[in-house]
């Protein structure tokens, strides 16, 4: 009988060899495909809500006072709210996600070199 040794990497080295550390460039690349993806979706007036957010590694933050008010709550009738049919409106990344994710989910495994389904 033949003998066989199998040497395998640190399974933290093979995360980090496709960027799926925790908090790596994978997470980031997901989070800033989320806010970019999501950016038609919310709702706009004058511009502050969507443009002034930070987005750190896995969070996305609006930083408007008003923002949490119309996440739940906004009726989409701003500049192409969902009432005007447009995409613009309440709880605008799961309407995103609902809309995009095989595109997203394809971007990420080719990011870290794999496929999607």
């Amino acid at each position: 009988m033949a003998k066989v040794t199998v040497n395998l990497d640190p399974m933290l080295k093979i995360l980090k060899k496709r960027k799926l550390e925790p908090n790596g460039k994978a997470q980031k690349f997901f989070t800033s495909e989320i806010h970019r993806h999501s950016d038609p979706y919310v709702p706009f007036q004058k511009g502050p809500l969507k443009s002034q957010t930070d987005v750190g590694t896995s969070t996305i933050t609006y930083k408007m006072p008003y923002a949490k008010k119309n996440y739940y709550e906004n009726k989409g009738f701003g500049i192409d709210g969902l009432k005007r049919g447009g995409r613009r409106g309440p709880q605008w990344t799961k309407r995103m996600w609902a809309d995009k994710q095989k595109q997203i989910s394809k971007s990420v495994a080719e990011f870290i070199g794999g496929t999607s389904k």
